[in-house]
């Protein structure tokens, strides 16, 4: 095999790893993108629910009656 041949092979797989690196690197940033704006979702969904709640039973959470 030629030296030359060689060196094409060697920077071919230096391409691919590099390409593959790239791809994971994107691939974790959609990820975590993803996870942000599901956890927002969530956040959203938890605030409506508690207003949902407060204006169907608008007198709970107000008194708090202890006896001893």
């Amino acid at each position: 095999m030629e030296t030359s041949a060689i060196a094409g092979m060697a920077m071919s797989m230096q391409a691919a790893q590099l390409q593959e690196a790239v791809g994971v690197g994107v691939m974790k940033m959609q990820m975590n993108a993803a996870k942000d704006a599901g956890q927002a979702v969530v956040e959203m969904m938890n605030k409506s629910m508690q207003s949902i709640e407060k204006s169907v039973n608008p007198h709970l959470g107000n008194i708090l009656d202890i006896m001893a």
